[in-house]
């Protein structure tokens, strides 16, 4: 039985999530947590684990089953757990809370990615279109001006000040040997880079052939094509389109679509948080 080198400090709770459901969590040695923001690239990181854990680019990855989001309260805690305990192959799990909000285990390996905080939002304004009704949750706006005022001033996990706290939250655990931080942009630039960067770090190695099919396995139309191996709850309903999923793995999505005042009223929010060398990390990251 491992024993968590840090206890939660507070829990995160919104219409969707409970970071209170980690107390269920039984780690093992070795175990990957895919720690992010939602949209910021959760899915692709956690295909790409799926495919270097098998050493198969075919692999059925299937995240929402095989990798589950543990905090998401839709789902019963102990049949996710029995899932997860009832697998013998290296495990990885996800969560969107703050590194503070969930317990941290030294023998673990954690990947942190994130992305502009607008293309995010604008992200999130297409999955939650795409998002079945029966999962409850009110439609956003749809003044995207009106939209991004609620995300500045939110308190769900995807909103400015949610994403804000958990990138704070894992700089300040910042370095550590088992905590690795990537960037959506960065993985566009450069996709053998991350697959390769991910690989090292979680402790996995392939011969260059193997590397190379997942690297071409992991891009975005490959993944949008096999939906059905790829989208989280895949085939059972939970969105209007599988492959809508995956949206258009682009960047200034808000380009055009919001006014001068709500950026403003973004860059003073930004300006308060963050240095200005953490904030042109988390907008652009390594070209920022």
């Amino acid at each position: 039985m491992l024993t968590a080198s840090e206890a939660p400090r507070r829990v995160f709770t919104d219409p969707l999530t409970d970071s209170s459901r980690w107390s269920h969590f039984v780690p093992r040695a070795g175990d990957i947590v895919v720690s992010t923001p939602p949209k910021s690239g959760t899915t692709w990181t956690q295909g790409i684990l799926a495919m270097l854990i098998a050493g198969d680019p075919e692999v059925d990855a299937q995240t929402s089953m095989k990798s589950p989001w543990i905090d998401i309260n839709v789902r019963d805690v102990g049949e996710v757990m029995a899932r997860l305990e009832a697998q013998e192959h290296r495990r990885q799990v996800k969560t969107h809370s703050p590194f503070d909000c969930i317990p941290v285990w030294a023998e673990l390996r954690y990947v942190t990615v994130y992305r502009h905080p607008i293309d995010v939002h604008f992200s999130m304004r297409k999955h939650r279109r795409n998002m079945g009704s029966h999962i409850g949750l009110p439609p956003l706006p749809e003044d995207p001006s009106e939209s991004f005022r609620e995300f500045l001033s939110g308190e769900d996990h995807a909103s400015l000040p949610a994403i804000l706290d958990h990138f704070q939250c894992t700089r300040a655990r910042e370095p550590r040997e088992n905590l690795i931080r990537l960037h959506y942009a960065d993985m566009l630039r450069d996709l053998p880079g991350a697959v390769a960067q991910i690989a090292r770090h979680v402790g996995i190695d392939h011969p260059p052939e193997v590397m190379a099919a997942c690297v071409e396995a992991a891009t975005f139309d490959n993944m949008k094509a096999n939906a059905d191996r790829f989208t989280p709850s895949a085939g059972q309903g939970f969105w209007t389109s599988d492959a809508g999923f995956f949206d258009s793995a682009t960047s200034n999505k808000w380009e055009g679509r919001l006014t001068e005042h709500d950026l403003a009223a973004y860059d003073a929010v930004m300006t308060r948080a963050l240095s200005p060398e953490d904030r042109r990390w988390l907008e652009w990251g390594s070209a920022g």
